[in-house]
């Protein structure tokens, strides 16, 4: 029984403590964390590095597939009109029917 009210008293204290624990871990990293500008300056430096590793394409490649989203983009558009119209004109005639 001894046993038992010793483990309550230690569970007891570890809860007590488990809230500044936590605080003293934000204060540590907070204390940690470089300043705002060290971190901006971090990522347009990253960021620009990583724009070196871009593989760009051609200007003859980029226009032709500009060319092809274009095509794509008025078939596309084309089809669903003639849908719709389709549609309509069928909702329209079931409608006269009644």
């Amino acid at each position: 029984m001894a046993e038992v009210e010793k483990t309550t008293k230690t569970e007891e204290v570890t809860a007590k403590d488990a809230p500044k624990a936590k605080d003293d871990k934000k204060k540590a990293s907070k204390a940690n964390k470089p300043s705002f500008g060290a971190r901006m300056k971090k990522f347009f430096k990253d960021n620009k590095s990583e724009l070196h590793k871009v593989t760009w394409y051609s200007k003859k490649d980029t226009i032709k597939s500009t060319g092809l989203v274009i095509v794509v983009l008025v078939v596309a558009s084309t089809a669903i009109s003639l849908v719709d119209i389709g549609l309509n004109s069928l909702i329209m005639w079931i409608g006269s029917l009644v």
